[in-house]
């Protein structure tokens, strides 16, 4: 029998390919049950979103739970809930392949919430010896942005708020959909290069991620649809040159760091030369603008589609995206 605090539970993932709910049980992205008989009140959190959806959600018990956290000082900052780390109640438990086992144990966590990301195999192994409990996180690898934020119905049902992430997530269905409506008078569709750059190399997404089929749901043309599969990958140099230049918008993911754009152009002067500069159209992604995705998803959503569609929208209240100047 499941749980009590499961009950208004069902079979109800409707964009998400990497979680299920089903019969009143939570599957994670690696397809194991979550067996819980209550919200758990000591949790460790590797995943990002997780404290996202709890704001976005404001699940007070769901914040309160949280007691260490890997990357804490970028994971935690600008959140009310950074306050509790900087005066030690809430611990910081690793991060870039580092893991403190010790301050795990102090912990004793109820639940790991960890990212299905290679690098945390050695640390689920040791959990299962320690028959410590810990899920597996995937939604970086959904292939549809509304399957990316549908995971909130993931966090939230663990501590038996599913109806309340369920209410907002169809909200931001419906808003999709206006903003859809509203391009359908859009007859050119703009070539979109979407990157991240790294000491002076280019990475892209494979075809198969969100963030190329959020650009082609919104009427652009994501310029890598040559590149497979879901992750960033390094693409060579000049080949991106070659295409991004000719680009109508250009994006570059931050990847969470500020971007220092005098310098950023000053190493790669060849960005001067892009269709996209000339014209005003390349924009950086805002330093936090990840978990913005989960707290103002159709705030994100509206500016996509202004930056892709300047004709129709304007662009000058952008507040997730900052054009290169």
């Amino acid at each position: 029998m499941a749980p009590i605090f499961y009950r208004y539970f069902n079979s109800s993932v409707k964009y998400a390919v990497h979680f299920d709910i089903i019969d009143n049980h939570i599957f994670d992205s690696e397809n194991n049950k979550i067996v819980l008989k209550k919200p758990p009140k000591n949790v460790i959190v590797a995943d990002a979103m997780f404290i996202d959806t709890a704001y976005l959600l404001n699940i007070k018990k769901m914040i309160k739970s949280v007691k260490g956290v890997f990357w804490a000082d970028v994971v935690l900052k600008n959140y009310p809930i950074y306050e509790k780390y900087k005066d030690g109640e809430i611990s910081n438990v690793g991060g870039d392949g580092i893991t403190n086992y010790e301050k795990i144990l102090e912990i004793n966590p109820e639940l790991v919430i960890l990212i299905d990301w290679n690098i945390f195999n050695p640390l689920s192994k040791w959990l299962r010896n320690k028959n410590i409990g810990y899920v597996k996180t995937g939604n970086y690898k959904e292939p549809n942005f509304l399957g990316k934020i549908e995971w909130i119905k993931f966090y939230a049902s663990i501590f038996g708020k599913f109806k309340k992430a369920e209410k907002i997530f169809n909200k931001i269905v419906e808003e999709k959909k206006k903003i859809l409506t509203s391009l359908n008078r859009v007859r050119y569709k703009p070539v979109v290069a979407f990157f991240g750059y790294h000491k002076n190399r280019a990475y892209v997404y494979g075809k198969d991620h969100y963030i190329p089929h959020l650009i082609n749901d919104l009427k652009g043309n994501y310029l890598f649809e040559n590149v497979e599969g879901i992750c960033y990958q390094p693409i060579d140099r000049k080949e991106f040159i070659n295409k991004a230049k000719y680009a109508d918008v250009c994006i570059l993911d931050s990847m969470g760091e500020d971007v220092d754009t005098e310098k950023l152009l000053k190493e790669n002067p060849e960005f001067l030369k892009f269709k996209a500069y000339k014209t005003g159209h390349f924009y950086i992604t805002s330093s936090d603008y990840l978990k913005h995705e989960t707290l103002n998803s159709i705030k994100i959503l509206e500016e996509y589609a202004k930056i892709l569609h300047p004709k129709i929208y304007e662009t000058d209240d952008l507040k997730h995206f900052v054009q290169l100047l």
